[in-house]
């Protein structure tokens, strides 16, 4: 579940509240997790895959193995597969409480909090004074932009598994929503000590650290990265730091390190791009950083700019003008390449 608050908060779906389905109330029997209309990539089966089909195709009716193999599902982006074994293992049993809970994670990041609201309940009923379900109802409502009853869910985990780490994490997103960032560091750092290997929030205090300009940043980074070290998110927030300190050598490896596992990481060619432009003063060399982001995304007017302003540089002026003109015709009101023009015709 850990995994779920960044995903849904960085999904457009901060705004949600709970609300009553159309056709759905929560007092009535909770059934399986609807999985019309959802699109979904074709999965090839790897040798993780491969070992829990075999595992399943043994022991039919382990419910354990279908919520794995629906983690597996979602790691990889797809849901509809997701859902299927969800319901597959709730089939099985409709009380057991970890399908009970994935099913509340999936309508949560789905956005549909309410019917996530009524599986809780019925959980919550189940199985009182749990504080796994505490934290599921802190979740909902930090998604649902209710930072109070998020952190009193929040406490009452902690009340009943004061070693719950997962609890302290939520405590801490919600008081750095809140403002108070004292306390969201103090929960951050409990949440690690409760578990050394809680990745999300090292790389929440990294991220906190690198606002306050403090170096410490760079080691929760690196803690982060000792857990997960490809994920993008933590080599990209550490190079910025790394760039934003004119450590560029430094930075230049957190970005190249991104890139390899995540070819497709338009920023990190563009920040590639950006360091060997203007701090390093290597044109050549940075048109090729921002050409690559181009490729990822053709209509990233920013880097048609710093490529068309690399040409500019190396008095190239047919191509930077024609860098600068598509960036315009990307976006017409885009005043850098406007800018960029009227110097050339100067």
């Amino acid at each position: 579940m850990r995994n779920l608050i960044y995903l849904i908060l960085t999904t457009g779906l901060l705004a949600c509240q709970p609300k009553e389905e159309t056709k759905n109330n929560k007092n009535e029997t909770i059934t399986e997790v609807d999985n019309t209309k959802v699109s979904t990539p074709v999965i090839e089966e790897d040798s993780l895959l491969s070992n829990l089909n075999e595992k399943i195709r043994a022991d039919i009716n382990n419910k354990d193995l279908y919520l794995k193999r629906a983690d597996y599902y979602l790691e990889k982006q797809s849901p509809k597969e997701a859902m299927q074994d969800i319901n597959r293992a709730f089939r099985i049993d409709t009380n057991y409480l970890p399908t009970l809970l994935k099913q509340a994670d999936f309508l949560t990041k789905s956005g549909k909090l309410e019917l996530s609201l009524a599986i809780i309940d019925k959980a919550n009923k189940l199985y009182p004074n749990s504080s796994v379900i505490q934290v599921a109802y802190s979740q909902l409502y930090l998604v649902a932009r209710n930072n109070t009853k998020s952190l009193s869910y929040a406490d009452l985990a902690i009340k009943y598994d004061m070693y719950n780490a997962e609890a302290y994490y939520l405590k801490g997103f919600n008081f750095l929503e809140i403002g108070d960032t004292t306390k969201a560091i103090s929960s951050y750092q409990t949440a690690v000590e409760q578990d050394p290997e809680y990745f999300e929030a090292y790389l929440e205090l990294g991220l906190i650290f690198s606002q306050k300009n403090d170096p410490i940043a760079i080691e929760y980074f690196n803690n982060a990265l000792e857990i997960q070290p490809n994920e993008r998110r933590a080599l990209y927030s550490k190079g910025m730091f790394e760039q934003e300190h004119e450590m560029y050598n430094e930075a230049m490896q957190s970005y190249t390190t991104a890139i390899k596992s995540n070819p497709d990481f338009r920023e990190a060619h563009y920040n590639l791009g950006y360091i060997h432009l203007f701090y390093l003063k290597l044109y050549r060399q940075s048109q090729q950083y921002f050409t690559d982001a181009i490729e990822v995304d053709p209509r990233y007017k920013e880097a048609y700019y710093n490529r068309g302003y690399a040409f500019e540089m190396l008095g190239d002026i047919n191509n930077a003008a024609k860098d600068y003109r598509k960036a315009l015709e990307i976006d017409p009101s885009y005043d850098y390449a406007a800018k960029g023009l009227s110097r050339l015709n100067n």
